[in-house]
């Protein structure tokens, strides 16, 4: 990509293999991360670095920087698709005991059948009960993800799916506190986990590459059907 010129609009067309690009705040403090296809409007470039403007997402408002080589590797003139993603969950048995190979313990698992575009992924929907239900049936809105979340959460998963890639990449669910996600593992507090590790980052993607009009939204879910167990 040729050098970004001031108020050219870019977005991140490419992360590191956790699905997060590292920026400079322009105030003092720790790097901050945005997904892909975080919109950024150039402001300019000085001493080998490009100021950017985010323009949507958790982060809207912020000034940051990258590097001029980071912002030609990084960035591109990809947008995403401006609608909702699709999401439809249905539900379906409930499994006492399954196994996961990856945390070599037993869950009792609400399963659940996950679609979006020519995707159709198994999830569970909860393992850890009386703390934690199900969530209900109905429509809801998946949000941008927030943030980096722990590593340590997901990245053992890699011992048994290699190809596993953005496992940190974890989108809140508009409902209740916005503490139910869509993400990858084995393990679910009630939320929407994506059980088939090897095509979570095609999951992600087909999420991730959509942008509602508030700029904060990514997709609609419609969860179905009834929980054998709640």
């Amino acid at each position: 990509m040729a050098s970004p010129t001031a108020s050219q609009i870019l977005y991140v067309n490419r992360t590191g293999d956790d699905g997060w690009l590292e920026v400079k705040p322009a105030k003092l403090g720790p790097l901050a991360s945005i997904c892909k296809y975080t919109q950024l409007k150039v402001l300019g470039s000085a001493a080998g670095r490009t100021s950017l403007l985010i323009m949507d997402g958790p982060l809207k408002g912020q000034t940051v920087s990258l590097s001029d080589s980071n912002v030609r590797m990084y960035l591109g003139k990809t947008a995403p698709i401006q609608s909702l993603a699709h999401i439809e969950v249905t539900y379906g048995k409930y499994v006492p005991g399954w196994y996961s190979v990856a945390r070599e313990q037993h869950l009792d698992q609400q399963m659940a059948t996950l679609k979006i575009g020519g995707l159709t992924v198994e999830t569970t929907m909860n393992s850890v009960w009386k703390k934690y239900t199900p969530i209900p049936a109905g429509s809801y809105t998946v949000l941008v993800p927030d943030a980096p979340h722990d590593k340590s959460m997901t990245r053992f998963y890699r011992a048994v799916e290699p190809t596993l890639r953005s496992d940190q990449v974890w989108f809140p669910i508009r409902y209740g506190d916005n503490s139910r996600y869509v993400h990858v593992g084995n393990l679910s507090e009630g939320c929407t986990t994506v059980l088939d590790l090897a095509r979570w980052a095609d999951v992600c993607e087909a999420i991730l590459s959509h942008r509602g009009p508030d700029g904060m939204s990514v997709a609609h879910l419609v969860v179905k059907g009834t929980p054998e167990k709640s």
